[in-house]
C-alpha cells in the first residue's frame, strides 16, 4: 500500500474515489430512467466522434505520465 502521509496523495485518493462513486451512481440512475445517458451510450456516441476519446487520452497521458525530478 502506498504511503498516504502527504496531503496531496490523500486528497488525490479522495478525488478519485468520489469521481468513481459519482460515475457508478450516474450509470445506475441512468439505467433505470428514460435518460439516454449511460456510460455505454456515451461510449457509442464517442465512437462516432473519435476526437473525444483522442482528447481524453491526451489529457490522461499528461496527468499520469511519470514526473522525473531534474537535478537542474
Amino acid at each position: 500500500m502506498a504511503d498516504l502521509g502527504t496531503p496531496t496523495k490523500f486528497n488525490t485518493l479522495w478525488v478519485v474515489g468520489i469521481c468513481a462513486a459519482v460515475l457508478i451512481g450516474w450509470d445506475v440512475y441512468a439505467s433505470f430512467s428514460p435518460v439516454e445517458g449511460t456510460i455505454s451510450a456515451v461510449t457509442l456516441w464517442a465512437s462516432r466522434h473519435p476526437i473525444i476519446p483522442f482528447l481524453a487520452g491526451v489529457l490522461a497521458g499528461h496527468l499520469f505520465w511519470p514526473q522525473v525530478k531534474s537535478d537542474a
